[in-house]
């Protein structure tokens, strides 16, 4: 079995030291495994303990997963076929404060694609915790009143584009999802330590069948979302530029 733990070198700025991104690579007969996490949560010491701690949980029960599926393939005359294992998390963006994450995970076990989906996690620094992006607001159903018409209208636009005449049957593929079922993170596109966008991300399936793939749709930020944000994280947000 090839294990190997590789780390690219980067500087954590906001966190003011030095930190290494991690990539864990474990490859066997039964399973090519690989999860990783950028220099910004490794500088975080309780958020890289805790994707160190699943890593090595999820290691271990699709290593027995890869064991017991390798034996069903090599029944069906198909011993060539591995399990995979994929998660990979980065950085949608980063204030002295707040650091937004998202990740992609897909694993595969034989059938006809690999299943997938998109995640986020938003990490307050001052309290050394995950934090809901709704928990920002002074309100709790501001975010959803300031952001939901703009996601859902956005939503069907790119649907359309995807879609042209074709219409799916389940209702489900053509409602707006709630936003439980969504990744929601928000972003730094400019690259200056402050948000001005806010990314909606729908896994395959959530938003429509899976053919048509992730649904990503970015909600800029305004006056009134910042005005509606808590007084202790506004300096962490700026208005989009046109």
């Amino acid at each position: 079995m090839k294990v190997a733990v590789t780390a690219v070198c980067l500087l954590a700025v906001s966190a003011g030291a030095h930190a290494s991104a991690v990539k864990i690579e474990r490859d066997s007969p039964v399973l090519k495994f690989t999860y990783e996490w950028p220099a910004a949560a490794v500088a975080i010491r309780k958020l890289d303990r805790r994707f160190r701690v699943e890593a090595a949980k999820e290691y271990r029960r699709h290593l027995k997963l890869g064991r017991e599926d390798k034996a069903t393939y090599q029944q069906q005359q198909r011993g060539s076929v591995t399990d995979e294992y994929f998660k990979r998390w980065t950085t949608a963006g980063e204030t002295p404060r707040l650091l937004s994450l998202q990740y992609q995970h897909s694993t595969y076990t034989g059938g006809a694609h690999p299943n997938g989906e998109a995640g986020a996690l938003l990490w307050d620094r001052k309290l050394d915790r995950e934090i809901a992006v709704s928990s920002l607001f002074r309100h709790p159903t501001a975010f959803a009143k300031l952001t939901r018409p703009v996601y859902c209208k956005g939503l069907d636009d790119e649907r359309q584009k995807r879609r042209k005449d074709w219409k799916p049957d389940l209702p489900d593929f053509n409602a707006c999802p709630p936003y439980a079922d969504l990744a929601i993170s928000p972003l730094d596109k400019s690259k200056d330590g402050r948000f001005d966008a806010i990314a909606f991300v729908a896994s395959p399936y959530e938003a429509g069948p899976y053919a048509e793939g992730e649904y990503t749709i970015e909600v800029p930020v305004t006056s009134k979302l910042i005005a509606a944000i808590r007084p202790e994280y506004r300096n962490s947000f700026e208005l989009q530029r046109q």
